[in-house]
């Protein structure tokens, strides 16, 4: 018995050795993968703070274009179907569904915007705070103990995104208040143990290598463009967004013209469309 322990000595303390290369490995590679993470997260959100502001100072008008458009389709409709012999009414009725979608669509976009108008709000009232400056700071900590993609266990990455939500939510608003309490609130859950070191590794570098990928996508994408532009033009206190609003305002002038037009010619063939 003692014969076969002494024989078995040098092994376990290979398999010791090897346990402790890993785990170092391990650690570093995590060390990696926050970094990671951190820079992903911190570029993913900062487009969506460019795309808020484009679609509150440009977005709006783009939706009332867009829902004239539909508006005039729609009249023209009425008026072809009462031209055939069709009442107001009747044409209305007829043309309800065709239209019904697309109005829905428009509706959930004036919702989504009116959304973003108040998440601008509540970043600007919160700009002038005493904790203002701190807020980055804090936000990147937490990410570093909150973020999803951190760890593998499927139920901690449910737990970890609605955090990361919350998280993401305050920091777009300037609350650092927010971020502190959620902070304190919020204990850091440990990832279940995973007796094979070396699956660990592999899911480890894997998840760093899709970090990377999905960095590459956002630094491609058309939001990416437009944050470096309004980043460009706010040092220079230009309003990037003037000529585009001053456009799609004559635009939609012209097409309440065009709609004011068509709801005269309704009037005319029948009296009951007086209210338009």
């Amino acid at each position: 018995m003692t014969q076969l322990s002494l024989e078995n000595i040098p092994t376990a303390k290979k398999e010791a050795a090897k346990k402790k290369k890993l785990l170092l490995i391990i650690q570093k590679k995590r060390i990696q993968l926050q970094e990671a993470v951190i820079k992903t997260e911190t570029l993913r959100v900062s487009l969506e703070m460019a795309k808020q502001e484009y679609m509150v100072k440009v977005g709006s008008l783009f939706l009332k274009d867009n829902h004239l458009d539909l508006e005039i389709i729609r009249y023209k409709n009425i008026l072809k179907l009462m031209e055939e012999g069709r009442t107001y009414d009747q044409a209305v009725e007829e043309l309800a569904d065709t239209f019904y979608a697309q109005q829905i669509e428009i509706e959930r976009e004036q919702r989504k915007i009116k959304e973003e108008e108040q998440i601008m709000l509540k970043r600007e009232e919160h700009a002038s705070d005493e904790n203002s400056g701190d807020i980055k700071k804090l936000w990147k900590k937490l990410i570093a103990r909150f973020h999803p993609d951190l760890v593998q266990d499927v139920d901690e990455k449910k737990k970890r995104d609605t955090v990361m939500k919350q998280i993401n939510r305050a920091y777009q608003e300037g609350d650092f208040d927010q971020l502190f309490k959620i902070d304190k609130d919020n204990m850091a859950h440990f990832e279940t143990s995973i007796d094979n070191l070396e699956d660990i590794l592999l899911m480890i570098m894997n998840d760093i290598e899709k970090q990377k990928e999905e960095y590459r996508e956002l630094k491609g994408s058309e939001w990416f463009d437009w944050m470096e532009r309004i980043e460009r033009a706010k040092k220079k206190a230009i309003n990037i967004f003037a000529d585009t609003e001053r456009m799609l305002l004559d635009d939609i002038v012209v097409k309440y013209d065009i709609l004011n037009a068509l709801k005269a010619q309704i009037r005319e063939r029948d009296n009951t469309a007086s209210l338009l």
